[in-house]
């Protein structure tokens, strides 16, 4: 069972307290808040008890950034996204701009959404060691050979059931065939 992650602010006289799993949807908010009076406050400036402005002010936007560094420093997190980078790298350097390719492209596009990654295009960028502007082309290419669903007016989408067959099919063996290579 994985440990719960805990982030704290104080809001004036109250100790905001807030709790989520560990393995949360990185893009979540937390599943407990718990606000109870700061042990050093006088009990008179808690008496009108929490109030709306006291939950207008909780900070729920730095407490999610505070909840996602703490759960990016796992080291299993790393190895994922070391093996992404080499599987997008050698089916672009090995087919081009492919099916295959802008199928795992999309998939990890899916994935860094879904994790609130701050600048998805500069992070697949850094994976696939091309600019951001061609990244941007090539998910715009997965979306017109229907690999990738679009969301108006925002970043995300899911995976297509070409997609999904393509990343979960054949060339799921070759690309796990090539990492294990690659690590022996």
């Amino acid at each position: 069972m994985s440990q719960d992650i805990e982030i704290t602010q104080d809001v004036g006289p109250w100790h905001v307290l807030m709790r989520w799993a560990a393995d949360a949807d990185p893009a979540s908010g937390p599943t407990r808040v718990l606000i109870t009076p700061r042990p050093d406050v006088e009990p008179a400036a808690t008496q009108g008890g929490v109030s709306s402005t006291v939950l207008r002010q909780v900070d729920f936007k730095k407490a999610g950034d505070q909840f996602r560094a703490t759960r990016s420093a796992d080291p299993e997190q790393q190895v994922t996204q070391d093996a992404e980078a080499e599987a997008l790298r050698w089916l672009l350097g090995s087919e081009g701009i492919s099916d295959a390719y802008l199928a795992f492209l999309a998939e990890s596009y899916v994935r860094a959404v879904s994790r609130a990654a701050p600048n998805v295009t500069a992070y697949l960028a850094e994976l696939t060691q091309k600019r951001p502007e061609t990244i941007r082309g090539h998910l715009k290419e997965a979306r017109k050979r229907d690999l990738l669903t679009t969301v108006p007016g925002k970043a995300g989408g899911q995976l297509t059931a070409k997609a999904s067959e393509i990343t979960n099919g054949e060339y799921l063996d070759r690309v796990t065939a090539h990492l294990m290579g690659e690590q022996h």
